[in-house]
């Protein structure tokens, strides 16, 4: 079994960080644009939830992912499993820290097994390693970008709000 885990640090509430991550749409936006993803279907959010995406990489390499939210504590919490997908074993655990009123660490962990693991460790694990961690770091600093800009739109049009009504 592998394991991958990766912090970052957002500067926004932590039910904003939460649900940003209970909307599949957003996966969209988090996703490198050399990478191509479909979002098939998905049910509403919370426990159960079903997700079906097909991925595209490299240009060529097609891979259907089934995955279930198995876990769902709001704002601290989300797990995912996938039933398909292309390593033998998937499960994604999302975990919101809250920092202050305005700031929200979430955390990334990873239990995967590659499949035929001994052949695959051998020709492939580093590889496919780096790619793991390289997404993920797009994914985090790309979940930063977008929750950070929503904040400030908030802000700006609370402020613009509060200052047409004085």
């Amino acid at each position: 079994m592998h394991k991958f885990r990766r912090s970052i640090e957002i500067e926004a509430p932590i039910e904003r960080v939460f649900h940003f991550h209970d909307n599949p749409e957003n996966l969209l936006k988090i996703t490198p644009k050399e990478v191509k993803v479909e979002l098939l279907k998905a049910t509403a959010p919370g426990k159960g939830q079903q997700v079906s995406i097909v991925v595209t990489q490299f240009g060529f390499f097609k891979s259907h992912w089934d995955v279930e939210i198995t876990e769902y504590e709001p704002p601290y919490r989300i797990v995912d499993v996938a039933h398909r997908s292309p390593f033998r074993k998937w499960r994604q655990e999302r975990l919101f820290e809250k920092l202050s009123e305005e700031r929200t660490r979430m955390t990334d962990c990873v239990d995967y097994e590659l499949p035929a693991e001994a052949f695959t460790d051998i020709f492939a694990g580093k590889f496919i390693e780096h790619e793991i961690e390289k997404m993920f770091k797009h994914r985090q600093e790309q979940t930063k970008a977008c929750i950070e800009e929503q904040e400030r739109k908030a802000k700006a049009a609370a402020q613009n709000a509060k200052e047409t009504i004085s």
